[in-house]
């Protein structure tokens, strides 16, 4: 079972990663058999499409910031955060979401799902 300190340490990695445009590092956190729910309720991403996801969803850069206390209990981490993602077009995409994280034994991540909706989402000028 993964500790709470070690789940709030792949938690950063996580944030610094979006924050570094560097998805190969965003994987490091998954594990093989990851799923990925990015809005909650939609086809889950799996192997190379987990990557392809983030590399596109971030393609115009993110800052990602906790806007409260993460909250671990059992295998499970609650991360409440808000990601500023540049459009093409020069807009900024804001949306507040809570990811919750489900780690496998190893530590590794094994189910993200990602819940926001559209009272969720902002777009303002850069």
């Amino acid at each position: 079972m993964p500790t709470p300190e070690h789940m709030t340490e792949i938690v950063h990695h996580y944030m610094a990663a979006i924050n570094a445009g560097d998805m190969d590092a965003v994987m490091e956190i998954y594990a093989d058999n990851a799923a990925v729910e990015d809005p909650a309720g939609t086809e889950p991403k799996t192997g190379s499409d987990i990557l392809a996801f983030y590399k596109k969803a971030f393609a115009g850069g993110a800052k990602a910031e906790l806007t409260d206390t993460i909250r671990t209990s059992a295998n499970t981490a609650a991360v409440p955060f808000r990601a500023a993602i540049g459009q093409a077009d020069g807009k900024i995409l804001t949306v507040e979401v809570i990811d919750i994280f489900d780690f496998d034994e190893a530590g590794k991540v094994v189910k993200m799902t990602a819940h926001f909706g559209p009272a969720n989402i902002t777009m303002s000028h850069g």
